[in-house]
């Protein structure tokens, strides 16, 4: 079986995958704000150890269904409390956008470079050669998750830029829903301090943003 055709068929079987969990979703009639606290429940189940094994490996695979991130993280400050709850998402969040950025790489990596168009090459030409900068940006100002995984999968960038750049630009954000999470767990006085703190991240990675933006050429930064 030649490599396009075992893309082919993995790619086919992923539609069917995500086809699937999105029915599943439909007929089970739960709601994505309930999603947290249905994990509470069910991981809140098992030791702390195997719950955080399980939560890692959960947000490893996420992108092959493209379950809801957001939920994920938030769920992690009910479940684990927002101090675990952030470095137990750092290690599934970084690993599911790295996972997800070797799929479309694998899939469509030479996507762009079969294009004839000297407009898109140039323009990921020049995403490549700012792309740590390019992928903090587009972290900071909380572009979609998933797509910007998958998307700068199919550019040339190389996947330490992406990491580098993934890991520090999703920081603000990961602080953020963990703790609105771990505030959901907490009493009163820790709610109103949790709270206080995740507008603080929240506003800190679009001030960071802002800032870079001012400091890299506008055609570097152009999605």
């Amino acid at each position: 079986m030649t490599g396009r055709n075992i893309k082919f068929f993995f790619s086919a079987a992923w539609l069917v995958g995500i086809a699937a969990a999105f029915m599943w979703w439909i007929e089970s009639g739960l709601e994505i704000a309930e999603i947290p606290d249905q994990l509470h429940a069910w991981l809140s189940e098992f030791g702390l150890f195997r719950a955080a094994l399980i939560y890692v490996i959960l947000y490893t695979i996420r992108p092959l269904i493209l379950f809801p991130a957001t939920a994920l993280t938030v769920a992690s400050g009910l479940i684990f409390g927002p101090w675990l709850g952030i470095l137990f998402t750092i290690i599934g969040e970084n690993a599911s956008a790295n996972i997800a950025f070797l799929i479309a790489r694998w899939l469509g990596g030479n996507w762009i470079n079969d294009r004839e168009t000297g407009r898109l090459k140039e323009w990921d030409a020049k995403l490549r050669d700012n792309a740590m900068t390019t992928v903090l940006i587009m972290r900071l100002i909380y572009l979609p998750f998933d797509a910007v995984n998958y998307g700068c999968g199919m550019t040339s960038m190389r996947q330490r830029d992406y990491f580098v750049g993934t890991f520090f630009g999703i920081m603000p954000a990961l602080v953020t829903f963990v703790l609105l999470g771990g505030a959901g767990a907490a009493g009163v006085e820790n709610r109103l301090v949790l709270f206080g703190s995740a507008l603080v991240f929240f506003v800190l990675g679009l001030v960071v943003a802002k800032l870079l933006r001012k400091d890299t050429p506008a055609e570097d930064t152009t999605a």
